[in-house]
């Protein structure tokens, strides 16, 4: 299946740009509208627009719609007629129909959102486009089953295949009490294993795993991880259920996020789009962040510099330079990467960052130990002239690596602390400060060691 769906997505990209329009069409017409978001995703945004125009069917074309990016769909109906708008909107799920009205300009927005009326699906867009757009609020689905806890088996399954068509999903069934406020629950497996005169109070589960409108959806995605739920429920500070987050919704944000962070470590725009942005675009962003770099081999110039003396008696103390930067960079990186994954999925918590730190400086030792004796018996079996550089060498990269591990560790854990994105960690900055640190470490050991 995963091979048809590539195929598929080579198939429309190369026929969209030979404005095959015939062929694209009976192509589409077999083709599954994730395949075809899929595809688009890698078209220009005119490339888009020009696909899109080939969709006849509203129903199709929202489902399009709801499986591409934000940027993507905000230019595909940019322009587009209102009332065609509202169409497709009304053919959306609520939750995937905030997301696209969320990113329309703000005078389309409330003449849409007029246009759709006063219809449930309308209002619950209204509701959801009130809470922040990564928060739990901003993701989750207003369609859940409810199920009074006076109710029994029975009751449940019959409400079920009543109200089916309005719902997006049912993995669980929550138990309301006599106020609305969410008191337990039931799988639907346990429902329909029951005897249909079974309260559901005796086959519901009290002790609900839920999570506030505004939290954060990355935690939201740690919680129905960690508890391996196919949906949480929502709630407000009263305990009234104001919808459900879906596993796919996690699956989503878990590969946002993913790739948020990706591009962060690289110093990359984590909203670059390589079909759509120009090339001044992206060099300008890039530049910001290789600036450190410059910057950091200007300063290495300096701190070189203060060192000429040294390097003309030893002009071979030159030779290792890149192995000290090297080591501890690599070393730096790994550890900062190692952190940054550990804060994402709460496997670094902020109360246990003392004895991450601790473990990483232990790994840091270790590695220094052992690269820092390769390296020395190497630089003082060459050089045996100079009895004193295999040692330098030696402990510089054991110094060198340590400090790298440690700051690479500790720094993701204070940006987290000061409530700044840790991702950027693992950029330029950190990679060129431990580059910094290991040459000055290399210069003033070898100045003690070999007394020049």
């Amino acid at each position: 299946m995963a091979e048809l769906n590539q195929r598929t997505d080579a198939i429309l990209r190369r026929l969209v740009r030979r404005d095959a329009r015939q062929s694209l069409r009976k192509v589409m017409a077999k083709s599954r509208p994730e395949d075809v978001a899929a595809a688009m995703e890698h078209l220009t945004y005119n490339e888009q627009k020009r696909l899109f125009r080939m969709v006849e069917e509203s129903e199709y074309a929202a489902e399009i719609l709801a499986n591409m990016g934000d940027d993507g769909a905000q230019h595909v109906v940019t322009g587009m007629d209102e009332d065609q708008l509202v169409t497709l909107l009304e053919y959306m799920d609520p939750d995937d129909a905030t997301d696209l009205v969320a990113v329309l300009p703000v005078d389309v927005r409330v003449r849409v959102l007029a246009a759709l009326g006063e219809s449930d699906d309308a209002t619950e867009v209204r509701s959801l486009l009130a809470w922040p757009s990564d928060s739990a609020g901003g993701i989750m689905s207003p369609q859940v089953f409810k199920v009074h806890h006076l109710a029994s088996c029975g009751d449940a399954i019959r409400a079920l295949q009543q109200s089916h068509e309005e719902l997006e999903t049912v993995f669980y069934l929550y138990v309301m009490d006599d106020y609305d406020k969410l008191v337990g629950v039931t799988s639907l497996r346990s429902v329909l294993t029951h005897p249909a005169n079974t309260p559901i109070k005796h086959v519901m589960g009290a002790d609900v795993i839920s999570v506030s409108p505004l939290q954060d959806q990355e935690e939201v995605a740690r919680v129905v991880a960690r508890y391996d739920l196919m949906a949480v429920p929502v709630v407000d500070e009263d305990r009234r259920l104001l919808g459900i987050v879906t596993v796919d919704d996690v699956v989503d944000v878990i590969r946002e996020e993913a790739a948020e962070d990706m591009m962060r470590m690289a110093g990359v725009d984590e909203d670059a789009d390589l079909a759509n942005r120009s090339v001044l675009h992206q060099a300008r962003h890039r530049a910001f962040w290789l600036m450190a770099t410059i910057i950091g081999g200007v300063a290495m110039a300096e701190i070189v510099g203060q060192f000429e003396e040294s390097l003309q008696k030893v002009a071979i103390l030159a030779g290792f330079i890149p192995v000290i930067m090297g080591m501890g960079g690599n070393v730096g990186i790994q550890s900062a990467t190692i952190a940054v994954r550990g804060l994402a999925t709460g496997h670094v918590q902020i109360g246990g960052a003392l004895s991450f730190i601790w473990r990483e400086a232990r790994v840091g030792i270790l590695l220094g130990i052992l690269f820092g004796l390769m390296v020395g018996g190497y630089g003082l079996l060459r050089f045996y002239d100079q009895p004193m550089l295999g040692p330098s060498v030696a402990l510089s990269i054991m110094l060198a690596i340590m400090l790298a591990g440690m700051l690479g560790a500790s720094i993701p854990i204070l940006l987290d602390r000061l409530g700044v994105d840790p991702a950027i960690a693992t950029g330029p900055f950190v990679t060129t400060g431990v580059d910094i640190i290991g040459v000055i470490i290399y210069f003033n050991v070898a100045k003690l060691l070999m007394g020049i």
